[in-house]
C-alpha cells in the first residue's frame, strides 16, 4: 500500500471536499469528510473550515500546510455525494496510487447516472404531478407538464452562463406564468392557479433551505446564513418571473 505525504493527503481531502460542496452537500458533512480522510492516513490534527463557496483545509502538524479550494459552480448531485462518502469510508484500505485517486475524484461528477434529456422530461412530470395535488384538471396537467419541460430545457441551455442559478429560476417563472395565462385564455377548462403551482415546484429551492437549517442545527451559523440567503434569492427570482408576467397581463386588461 502506497504511503502518502502530507501534501498528497491534503490534496486528496481538499478535492473530495470540493466535489461534495459542488454537489450541494451540507457544510458539516464536507468538514467531517475532509477531517476523516486526513485522520485515516495519520494527519490527526488536520482541520477543515467550509463555507458554501470555499473549502479551507489545514494541517496543524510540525510542517503546517494549508489548502484552499474556491467553488464557483454548484448543483444538486446526490450520486456524487454517495460516491465520495463511499470513497472516504474505504480510504484507509485503498491501494491505488495518489495519481489514480486524484483522477478518480476528478472524474466522479462526469459519470452521470442519467442522460440530460431525462432531466427536463422529469421536470415536466414533477410539474404536472404537483399541479394535480393543487386540484388541476387533465388540461391543467398538460399545461403544467409543458411548464416544467420548457423550464428544464431552458435551464440546460443556460447552464454555462454566470449567475445561472438565479437566471434559471427567473426564466422558469416567466415560462410558467406565460403558459398558465395562455392556457387559461385559450380554454375555459384550464385554470392558471394549479398550473403556476405545479410549474414552480421543480425549481423551488427546498433543498437549499433545508441544508441551511441543517447547517444551523450543526452549529455552522455563517454557512447556514449564506445558504438561507441563497434560497431566498432563488425563490425570489422565481416569484419575480411569475409576477412580471401576471403584472403585464393585468396591464393589458386581463383579469386574475
Amino acid at each position: 500500500m502506497e504511503k502518502f505525504t502530507q501534501h498528497e493527503i491534503l490534496n486528496i481531502s481538499a478535492r473530495a471536499g470540493e466535489q461534495l460542496l459542488k454537489s450541494s452537500a451540507e457544510t458539516y458533512r464536507v468538514e467531517d469528510t475532509c477531517r476523516y480522510i486526513c485522520s485515516e492516513k495519520g494527519l490527526e490534527f488536520a482541520e477543515a473550515f467550509v463555507l458554501p463557496t470555499v473549502v479551507i483545509l489545514t494541517s496543524n502538524s510540525k510542517d503546517e500546510e494549508t489548502k484552499i479550494r474556491k467553488i464557483n459552480d454548484r448543483s444538486t448531485n446526490v450520486n456524487t455525494i454517495c460516491k465520495i462518502n463511499d470513497f472516504s469510508r474505504n480510504f484507509a484500505n485503498d491501494t491505488r496510487s495518489y495519481t489514480q485517486i486524484m483522477e478518480y475524484l476528478k472524474a466522479i461528477p462526469d459519470n452521470k447516472p442519467y442522460p440530460a434529456w431525462l432531466y427536463f422530461i422529469m421536470c415536466g412530470f414533477v410539474s404536472g404531478g404537483f399541479s394535480l395535488l393543487a386540484g388541476a384538471t387533465a388540461f391543467d396537467f398538460i399545461a403544467a407538464f409543458s411548464c416544467g419541460l420548457l423550464s428544464g430545457l431552458a435551464g440546460l441551455i443556460i447552464k454555462n452562463l454566470p449567475a445561472k442559478i438565479f437566471l434559471k429560476s427567473f426564466l422558469a417563472g416567466i415560462i410558467t406564468g406565460a403558459i398558465a395565462i395562455s392556457a387559461s385564455e385559450l380554454s375555459e377548462k384550464c385554470f392558471f392557479e394549479p398550473i403556476i403551482v405545479g410549474g414552480m415546484k421543480p425549481f423551488f429551492p427546498g433543498i437549499t433551505i433545508l441544508s441551511s437549517l441543517r447547517d444551523y442545527l450543526a452549529g455552522n451559523i455563517s454557512s447556514g446564513t449564506s445558504r438561507l440567503a441563497e434560497g431566498l434569492l432563488v425563490g425570489g427570482s422565481l416569484a419575480v418571473g411569475v409576477g412580471l408576467v401576471l403584472e403585464a397581463y393585468m396591464l393589458l386588461g386581463g383579469l386574475i
